[in-house]
Order: structure tokens, then sequence, then C-alpha cells
């Protein structure tokens, strides 16, 4: 018996492949009526055909930089923005700059070490100036001190 081999037979199925011309296109189905009564339309056909579509060109004008011209300084200016291109008096913003930092460090150095060092960091005079369209808030110059 365990000399015996059992021999087991796979069957073995070949499949054809089944050709049909296709008659008509496939769609969705179409709704009948819904709860409401209304009837959807049936969407249009599927198609794996390509469309032909025209392309038209495209045309990019561009329009010349503007360079923006002007004296700036700490205070407001008078300009055109480059971003939104109208005549502008610029909004000025005040931050630290190189000469805050400068100044602060040489007044504790001299022994003003007791917050009169920090002077430097509250005075407009001593500080960057910023300067932004007041209509689109674009970032126009920095006006550095040092």
């Amino acid at each position: 018996m365990p000399s015996e081999k059992a021999h087991v037979e796979i069957p073995m199925i070949m499949y054809e492949p089944h050709h049909e011309p296709y008659a008509q296109e496939p769609s969705a189905p179409t709704y009948c009526s819904q709860e409401g009564g209304y009837e959807y339309p049936s969407p249009p056909p599927y198609s794996c055909r390509e469309t032909a579509t025209l392309e038209q060109p495209v045309y990019l004008v561009s329009q010349p930089p503007i360079i923006v011209a002007g004296i700036f300084s700490s205070k407001p200016t008078s300009t055109i923005c480059p971003s939104c291109r109208q005549h502008i008096t610029t909004q000025v913003t005040y931050r630290l700059g190189k000469l805050s930092y400068l100044l602060c460090t040489s007044l504790c150095m001299v022994g003003c070490c007791f917050g009169c060092c920090f002077i430097p960091f509250f005075v407009r005079i001593f500080k960057d100036a910023d300067h932004y369209c007041p209509c689109c808030q674009f970032h126009i110059y920095r006006y550095k001190r040092l």
C-alpha cells in the first residue's frame, strides 16, 4: 500500500474566444420614473473614438515691466505699484535692522546696560522701512539704514 502511488488526473478545460462584432455601442441604462414622477434623460452614449477638437492659438501679451522710480526713504513715497499698476502713495512699516542691533550692542559696551541700550529698538529713526502698496499689499521696497 505505501508503495502504491495514487494517480490523480487534473481535468484540462480549454476555452475558445467568442468573437461577436458589436452591434451597438454600450450606453447607460435609461431610468424609468422615480418617486416624484420625473423621468431622467439617458446620458449620451460612450464612445472609444477620439473626437477631433480644433485648438485655438493662445496669444500672450506681455506688458512691459514697471521700474519703480522714486527716491525711497523712511517716509511714504508716491510711485506706481508694479503689481496692480496704480499710482499710489506707499504705506510704510518699520522693522528692526542692522543699525538697531549695532547701536544696542555699542551702547551696552559703553556701559548703558540697565535698559538704555534698548532705546534703538523703540525709535523709528534707527529702524529699516518697508514700503507696501496700500491697494494690493505688494512689497515694493525696503529702505535699509545700514
